[in-house]
């Protein structure tokens, strides 16, 4: 508004939150679909072995409010970044989007084809996420973060790959493409969002590689698609911001 860039902003951002929405409507769709067996993972060995530890060492009231809000950022950081991305480097900006839909996408078949449950659905873990709001006591600014936090949970059969994993490494990596030192800033966030899903037993660490994994791949792919030229060109304003 402050740059007069407002109707070219929402222009050009519309088309990404349809998509990314549109991904939502999916889910539920694939869900009802589906037919294949849920996927449980094994109730014993190193990922079963790393949350029990981690569980059982940093179990505490306060650090599980903290985890709550970290396990909420995923989808604020993406709003923020791509923001962020647009007003100071537009050619970033278009390999964050396409990456970021196609983040979106790739999972999505993995949850219609073989839907897997988090840990705490197989009983493997305790869903510290779901006792968020009964441990909150105040009504203070953070305590009400917390608590917004805590209701922004994915859907149950769909742990594999990460979306938290994959989005908030989407963010880093491209925050810090544009400014290093940015990296003061994302890459705590990154591990607080990574550690968050550990810590309230939503996610296996395979589900973590896994998203890690589709985030590097989707980054690569359109990467190599805009030096051939194979991406939609976004129509850039004339004059400087």
């Amino acid at each position: 508004m402050l740059l007069g860039r407002s109707a070219q902003f929402v222009k050009e951002l519309t088309p990404f939150i349809v998509l990314l929405m549109s991904y939502e409507a999916l889910q539920g769709v694939a869900g009802s679909l589906t037919l294949a067996p849920v996927i449980h993972h094994a109730g014993s060995g190193t990922s079963y072995g790393i949350i029990e530890a981690v569980q059982s060492a940093f179990l505490s009231p306060d650090l599980t409010d903290v985890m709550s809000l970290f396990y909420g950022l995923h989808f604020p950081l993406v709003i923020g970044s791509a923001i962020l991305l647009w007003y100071s480097n537009r050619v970033l900006y278009k390999k964050y989007l396409y990456s970021l839909v196609a983040c979106s996408y790739v999972p999505l078949v993995f949850y219609t084809l073989a839907p897997s449950a988090p840990p705490w659905c197989n009983g493997v873990a305790s869903n510290l996420l779901a006792t968020t709001s009964a441990q909150i006591g105040s009504s203070s600014l953070f305590s009400e973060l917390a608590r917004i936090g805590s209701l922004i949970e994915s859907d149950k059969l769909a742990a594999f790959p990460s979306l938290h994993a994959a989005y908030v490494v989407l963010f880093s990596y491209f925050t810090i493409r544009l400014k290093r030192t940015y990296a003061l800033v994302s890459v705590p966030i990154t591990v607080g969002v990574l550690f968050s899903t550990i810590y309230l037993g939503q996610h296996y660490i395979t589900d973590l590689v896994a998203g890690v994994l589709v985030a590097a791949a989707c980054v690569l792919v359109v990467t190599r698609l805009d030096r051939k030229g194979k991406t939609p060109p976004l129509t850039l304003p004339t004059g400087k911001l």
